[in-house]
């Protein structure tokens, strides 16, 4: 008791909160005038202003376009429905005027009842991708491009127009995404039911194309249907769990002279060679994959003492590769030319619920690639990256694919392209303007935590307006640095789209 009468029993200091004067120096949510400032700088808020529609009388009183932009600032910040944009508002010394949440649902009704409005988003997101991509080489010739598609379930709590049951006895929506691998930014989001099936051809074949639409048109150029691969500048690549694991996908992968990488589903003809497996087996030790567990890059110990092993020669799997044609029926089991088969296994980790093929204390995991040059490690270690997608979904779903506010389709479809323009403009951000730093790929929760909501007062000194940050803020080097960098970006010409 007596060292306890020692220790500060206070956690605050003797200040004044219920004071009368107000100032309008301090700029609260300061940290997004960066963000603001390299959306203005890319070009993409002047390009948003001539295809942002709208159906109003006149001339709009607030700029479209700036209203676009500040509502990806919102979702960006944490806002997940259009009142939202009120706290936006409070910024408003490094952002300008900003509209309200009663026009910001109006943008939104006019989307939903223009055709076509979100494609005009769509090119002004492209033409400005295309000047990125050169920028960071992404698309320099004879580069790999890597696509990840993924469906995710989200639940809603109320009646929503297409919110369905799912396979996991939720209810909700299904919304699918393609996202490229070396940016992590979502090429394209589709609002789905959530009844809408995780392995449907249609679907997957239709986000696949979306995300070869929003790529630069050097890299997209002869990846489409009957194209010819000599033409092509890029090697395209897309990976997909089990979902992707059926023959109308990668046929169609294959007519589009796009490579896959799937995760395999087990059949009788798999299970008896996975079963036939002995002490002859050659099994080579797996490859560690890249940038997987950022936390902690030896967590799964498991994973480490994986083992692989290419199993396309075997003789009950041969007969379905070769230069064959398309199957004619689902009956007609044969694989695209060039399909290999790669079979990794890892020990059951304690507690682990055992499988009919779990043999011998192995979980082994199939794996359908028409990879040509990389060997059957190579192979295991990029579809071991396709977890990377599960970190860019995270990202989807802090920046409001969590979450449906309107009772319509047409509108959540809207809202569910916004969420995907959001997330990559914050990928854009961080990897032009806080690359090396430990910002450069964090979730959105410690952008906002340590960037986005800092606090800041304005002061104009010879004809500028400079930002003073808090003296005790740790990372306040890191919103300088972003803010020098932002000096050296050239405003590019107004795109015309």
């Amino acid at each position: 008791m007596e060292r306890t009468r020692q220790v500060q029993c206070s956690a605050s200091e003797p200040v004044r909160y219920d004071g009368d004067d107000e100032t309008d120096k301090i700029v609260a949510l300061a940290g997004l005038g960066p963000l603001a400032e390299y959306t203005d700088r890319l070009g993409v808020t002047g390009g948003f202003a001539g295809a942002v529609p709208y159906l109003g009388p006149g001339i709009p009183v607030v700029d479209r376009g700036g209203l676009l932009v500040h509502g990806l600032l919102m979702l960006n910040a944490g806002g997940d429905c259009c009142t939202d944009l009120a706290m936006v508002q409070a910024a408003e010394g490094v952002l300008g005027d900003v509209g309200s949440d009663t026009t910001f649902r109006r943008m939104i009704a006019d989307f939903a009842k223009t055709p076509g409005s979100t494609g005009a988003i769509d090119d002004v997101m492209a033409e400005v991708r295309t000047r990125v991509w050169a920028e960071h080489g992404w698309s320099d010739p004879d580069s790999r491009v890597t696509l990840d598609i993924d469906a995710t379930l989200t639940r809603v709590h109320s009646e929503k127009e297409d919110a369905k049951g799912n396979y996991k006895r939720g209810y909700g929506f299904h919304p699918l995404a393609c996202f490229a691998d070396c940016s992590g930014e979502a090429l394209a989001v589709e609002h789905r039911p959530g009844n809408a099936g995780a392995n449907t051809i249609a679907d997957l074949v239709g986000i696949v194309d979306a995300g070869l639409d929003a790529l630069p048109e050097s890299v997209a150029r002869s990846h489409r249907p009957g194209a010819v691969a000599a033409d092509a500048a890029n090697e395209i690549l897309v990976r997909s769990d089990s979902a992707g694991h059926t023959l109308g996908f990668m046929w169609d992968m294959w007519d589009r002279n796009v490579r896959f990488c799937v995760t395999g589903r087990s059949n009788t003809v798999l299970s008896s060679v996975i079963l036939s497996f002995d002490d002859n087996t050659n099994w080579e030790q797996a490859l560690e994959p890249h940038n997987v567990d950022l936390d902690d890059e030896h967590s799964d110990v498991d994973a480490r003492k994986a083992q692989v092993v290419e199993v396309t020669d075997d003789p009950a799997i041969a007969r379905w590769v070769g230069l064959k044609k398309r199957p004619k029926d689902d009956l007609d089991v044969h694989y695209p030319p060039g399909t290999r088969v790669v079979v990794r296994r890892e020990p059951l980790h304690p507690g682990a619920q055992q499988r009919m093929f779990d043999t011998n204390g192995w979980r082994h995991t199939i794996i359908i690639s028409d990879l040509p040059g990389e060997s059957a490690l190579e192979v295991d270690r990029l579809q071991r990256e396709h977890a990377h997608v599960e970190e860019n979904i995270k990202r989807l779903k802090t920046c409001g694919l969590d979450r449906f506010p309107f009772p319509d389709t047409a509108r959540n479809k809207i809202w569910t392209s916004m969420v995907g323009w959001a997330h990559t403009l914050c990928r854009w951000f961080q990897l032009d303007l806080l690359a090396g730093t430990e910002f450069e790929h964090a979730h959105p929760k410690k952008l906002r935590r340590c960037l986005f909501n800092t606090p800041a007062i304005l002061r104009v000194r010879n004809r500028q307006t400079w930002t003073l940050w808090p003296k005790h803020w740790p990372w306040n080097p890191h919103l300088r640095n972003a803010g020098r960098r932002l000096r050296t970006m050239n405003q590019p010409t107004p795109l015309q789209i």
